[in-house]
């Protein structure tokens, strides 16, 4: 699927522009010059910045299709994964708590690489080794409380 860059410009330029307007409604922090929302404005400022270069390419390029399919999209197994994959992240959010984070990504992680073809024992290794760095980095190093499920 090829989706035109002024699209996708003009995407990230909403999206900037949306995060900003909330942050900058986030409450200041007394006696520090950065705060709460010192982050999602820089985040905000990027997004904008990248909507503007790859809008400007877009235009650029002129107007063919703004949207083109290919051949590969219409494929079966693919409609399927992509589905797995919308439905699987909706479930993994809804049951965040009851499922964890390991067991969850690790789950839908193996599920997508065998719906895609990936049944090599080194593809399916993959799923372990970047969920359990991403744990390690969210939970121990940046001290995000992820729920860890019924496994521990």
């Amino acid at each position: 699927m090829r989706i035109h860059d002024t699209l996708i410009g003009a995407f990230f330029l909403l999206l900037g522009s949306y995060i900003i307007f909330e942050a900058v409604r986030f409450p200041a922090m007394p006696g520090q010059a950065i705060g709460p929302g010192t982050f999602p404005m820089v985040f905000g400022a990027v997004f904008l910045v990248g909507g503007l270069i790859v809008g400007r390419s877009g235009l650029a390029q002129g107007f063919s299709r703004l949207v083109e399919i290919n051949d590969g999209w219409r494929h079966a197994d693919r409609a399927i994964a992509a589905a797995v994959a919308v439905l699987g992240t909706l479930l993994f959010a809804v049951f965040f708590e009851q499922i964890g984070f390991i067991f969850g990504a690790i789950a839908l992680m193996l599920v997508l690489y065998v719906l895609l073809g990936h049944r090599n024992w080194l593809w399916l290794a993959v799923p372990f080794v970047f969920v359990g760095v991403v744990y390690y980095a969210m939970a121990r190093l940046l001290l995000v409380p992820l729920p860890t499920g019924p496994l521990f």
